[in-house]
């Protein structure tokens, strides 16, 4: 991408800041996108583009060894531990929560980013495997158990399923996991398969002796509740639960990154949080439930061949992992593993 812009730059005969005038963004911005440091937002995109004379696509696409982030543009600071894997002709890179470990064992980084925006790949490290978004702890099993019976990695990057469907649609994952209520699910912005995972509940957990606060009580008295993104299925959940007693839509509170996360923040000491009950059980708290919603697993048509693609659905269909979720408990494994046919 940056040399790219370089070169038409000088095919030109401009300097960066007879660039950045002609675009109407800054000279600082074009030396850092030069330099492979920053990438630009859309609006900025665009104007560099139409200023040299190209499309978006051809001035910034990234080459088949150029990182790309799973979400969003901003790449994460140079030196971040990463897991590395090819999603078709993208080298997409995925951060590692918590730095280098993860809350039960030092965690295995693939690479780091150097200061100019490129890999440098550790020893052993990898580029292959399947990347899967989502919010379900419950793709963290699966994808042990497929590591486990075969020689394929998959790598989960937790996410809303607002998020992750921006993923599926940029082509930076290979599936995602989504909720919603039965028969209100998103529409797919790609064309995909779809598998039934499990249905769950998400709904409203605390610690609190006397009992998980109604939502009326959270409107009243404002409480903080643990909350999350505006994406993620559990919180459009509490928003109608809001719609339907007459309170705001916006209350106060803290974001979780996801559903363990809330109802780790409330087992901290938080009033209340939203979560799944599967979460909430797991850390021994109460839990209310606001609506029951369906979990599917769906991926990208593209990659539905794919040997790893195929013994993730193996192990999804199997007695493994249902029998692991049954001694969590919150899960209707019912249609564990079914195919959809829409």
């Amino acid at each position: 991408m940056s040399d790219r812009i370089r070169a038409l730059r000088e095919e030109l005969g401009w300097s960066q800041a007879e660039l950045a005038d002609r675009a109407g963004v800054s000279r600082q911005l074009v030396g850092a996108v030069e330099r492979g440091l920053h990438r630009p937002n859309v609006d900025a995109a665009l104007a560099l583009a139409r200023a040299l004379g190209c499309s978006v696509e051809e001035l910034f696409a990234p080459s088949p060894d150029e990182p790309v982030p799973v979400f969003g543009t901003e790449l994460p600071p140079a030196g971040s531990p990463l897991t590395v894997a090819r999603v078709g002709e993208q080298l997409v890179v995925i951060p590692m929560a918590g730095g280098a470990s993860s809350p039960e064992q030092w965690a295995l980084a693939d690479a780091t980013l150097s200061p100019s925006g490129g890999l440098e790949m550790l020893v052993d490290g990898y580029q292959d495997g399947v990347v899967i978004a989502g919010c379900d702890p419950a793709l963290g099993l699966l994808a042990t158990l497929v590591e486990r019976r075969s020689p394929h990695r998959i790598l989960v990057t937790p996410a809303s399923t607002g998020r992750s469907l921006e993923a599926l649609a940029s082509g930076r994952v290979h599936g995602i996991l989504v909720h919603g209520p039965t028969k209100q699910l998103p529409k797919p912005p790609v064309p995909v398969e779809r598998w039934h995972l499990a249905c769950w509940q998400v709904g409203v957990a605390s610690g609190r002796t006397s009992g998980v606060p109604s939502v009326e009580e959270i409107a009243e008295r404002r409480l903080r509740v643990v909350q999350r993104d505006g994406g993620a299925g559990v919180q459009a959940a509490f928003t109608r639960a809001l719609a339907r007693v007459g309170a705001p839509s916006q209350l106060p509170g803290p974001i979780a990154d996801g559903h363990l996360d809330a109802a780790r923040r409330v087992a901290a000491g938080a009033v209340a949080g939203l979560t799944i009950e599967a979460a909430a059980r797991s850390f021994g708290l109460r839990f209310t439930p606001l609506e029951e919603h369906a979990v599917e697993v769906w991926i990208d048509q593209r990659w539905g061949t794919l040997p790893a693609v195929t013994e993730l659905l193996a192990t999804m269909s199997g007695r493994s992992l249902r029998d692991r979720l049954g001694l969590i408990g919150g899960y209707d494994l019912s249609s564990c593993g079914q195919r959809i046919v829409r």
